[in-house]
C-alpha cells in the first residue's frame, strides 16, 4: 500500500512540474500575442513556484509576475484621478524619449533642449490622456483565459496517469 501512495505522490509531483513549465510557455506566448512586451519587464517577471505533494496528495503551484500585468488583464478600470507622475516619468525614461513622436507644448518633431523637460511633459501628457480616455480602456486579456483554459489538460494528464497506476496495482493484487 505504501508504494501505491508513493507512486501517486511521484505522479502528482511530475505532472505539477510539467504543468508549471507549460503554463509559463503559454503565458509568455499570450503576453507576446497581446503586445505587452514594450520593455519586456512583464515577460521576464513570469515565474512559478511548485511545492511537492504532501501525504494527503496536495501539491501547490503559484504563478508570479509583476502586478501591473494583472491590471492589464482586468475588464473594468475606472480612473478618478491621474496616475502618479513620478511613475510615468520613470516609464518614459526606461522606454526612451525617441519612442514618443510628440512632446506636449511643442510642435510635432520638435523636442525641448533639456531631456528632463521632455520627460516631464510626456509624462503629464500620458497622465492626462489616461484620465481623459477612462471609458475607452481596452483590456488585453492574457492571463485568465490562457491559464484557466490550460487547467483541464493538467487534470486530464493526472487522471490518465492515476488510472494507469491504479490498474497496475489492482492487477498485481488480484491472484487467480
Amino acid at each position: 500500500m505504501a508504494d501505491y501512495q508513493d507512486e501517486f505522490k511521484r505522479i502528482l509531483d511530475e505532472e505539477v512540474g510539467d504543468y508549471a513549465e507549460r503554463a509559463l510557455q503559454l503565458l509568455a506566448a499570450a503576453i507576446q500575442a497581446k503586445g505587452l512586451v514594450l520593455t519586456q519587464e512583464l515577460l521576464h517577471s513570469l515565474r512559478t513556484e511548485v511545492v511537492s505533494a504532501t501525504a494527503q496528495h496536495v501539491a501547490t503551484m503559484g504563478v508570479l509576475f509583476e502586478q501591473y500585468g494583472r491590471i492589464k488583464d482586468m475588464k473594468g478600470i475606472n480612473r478618478t484621478k491621474a496616475p502618479p507622475i513620478e511613475e510615468i516619468e520613470a516609464y518614459v525614461k526606461k522606454v526612451g524619449i525617441s519612442h514618443f513622436e510628440y512632446v506636449p507644448g511643442y510642435k510635432h518633431g520638435q523636442f525641448p533642449l533639456a531631456s528632463k523637460t521632455a520627460i516631464n511633459r510626456i509624462a503629464w501628457g500620458l497622465a492626462r490622456a489616461k484620465l481623459r480616455d477612462n471609458a475607452q480602456v481596452k483590456p488585453k486579456s492574457w492571463f485568465s483565459k490562457t491559464f484557466y483554459q490550460s487547467i483541464n489538460s493538467f487534470i486530464d494528464a493526472v487522471t490518465r496517469r492515476y488510472l494507469v497506476a491504479t490498474g497496475t496495482h489492482l492487477a498485481a493484487s488480484i491472484k487467480i
